[in-house]
């Protein structure tokens, strides 16, 4: 099995790894590596599941049939959609209120096609996205008037 290791920073994404392995063994060679970059002082190491949609424009090839059937295919229109489990693991963030504001983060997920490599992408550079972080600066400010 091919799993992808992204790491985003802000926004960007600053690492984009393929590996042959299994999928646990990867998370957890990953949170070690994570485990020297994180900074306990300033904020909390969160490792969560998630699983993130996915949609693709119809029709599919039979390749791509089998490959995104294992993670429960449907289709909706004229689209098919399917789950991607993936690994979120945030280690710069910081406690605004009652939600979290992600700086520094890493995805590790099994690696489908390019296509979904990219969609993983997105993810991970809107997870980090400076103009994220400073909507939600401009919520607070706002919800404190």
């Amino acid at each position: 099995m091919k799993v992808l290791i992204l790491r985003a920073e802000l926004g960007v994404v600053k690492e984009k790894n393929i590996i042959e392995g299994e999928l646990e063994k990867a998370l957890k060679d990953t949170v070690i590596k994570v485990l020297e970059l994180w900074d306990p002082r300033k904020s909390d190491l969160i490792v969560m599941r998630h699983k993130q949609e996915i949609k693709v424009k119809l029709p599919i090839t039979k390749e791509q049939y089998e490959k995104y059937s294992q993670f429960n295919l449907k289709r909706k229109g004229d689209y098919a959609s399917f789950d991607l489990p993936l690994f979120l693991i945030s280690y710069n963030n910081e406690w605004r209120e009652d939600s979290i504001v992600d700086s520094g983060i890493f995805i590790v997920a099994p690696y489908i096609d390019d296509y979904c490599a990219s969609e993983v992408e997105e993810l991970a550079k809107r997870i980090t996205s400076p103009e994220k972080i400073a909507e939600e600066e401009e919520e607070e400010e706002l919800e404190e008037e």
